[in-house]
């Protein structure tokens, strides 16, 4: 049986397929994606109406086998980037959505929280399930 360690050039390429990830927290959420084995699309345009406009919104991640369920990941919380109001427009867009703080990524048990959460959007009624809010999650 010949078992061989991957190649630092094989390392190289398989790093060169990830998408150009914004920040670490991205990244994190993507590779757990990618371990999860959960389809996603990485900054993918959405058309969404935004006060009485025809506007392209591209949120971070896109889950299609989760209804196009949008995430949105904010490192600073939700003052310094303006996500109240693109959990207004997604909630008036019928848009599935969460957003993750930096806080959200931490601990041992992160990945399977943001999972569980992710479970609990997808098997809301459609009326309820928009715009999961952190106060819900908790």
């Amino acid at each position: 049986m010949n078992t061989r360690t991957p190649s630092p050039d094989l390392e190289y390429y398989v790093g060169k397929l990830q998408p150009p990830y914004e920040s670490e927290g991205q990244a994190k959420i993507g590779r757990m994606f990618d371990e999860y084995g959960i389809p996603f699309f990485y900054k993918q345009a959405t058309m969404v109406c935004d006060n009485g406009r025809r506007t392209i919104w591209r949120p971070d991640f896109t889950l299609p086998t989760y209804n196009n369920a949008v995430i949105q990941y904010c490192p600073n919380g939700n003052s310094s980037t303006g996500i109240g109001s693109k959990s207004d427009m997604a909630r008036r867009n019928n848009i599935a959505a969460l957003f993750l703080e930096g806080s959200d990524l931490v601990g041992p048990d992160w990945q399977k929280q943001l999972y569980d959460w992710l479970e609990e959007l997808y098997h809301q009624p459609f009326a309820q399930r928009n715009n999961l809010n952190r106060q819900d999650r908790y």
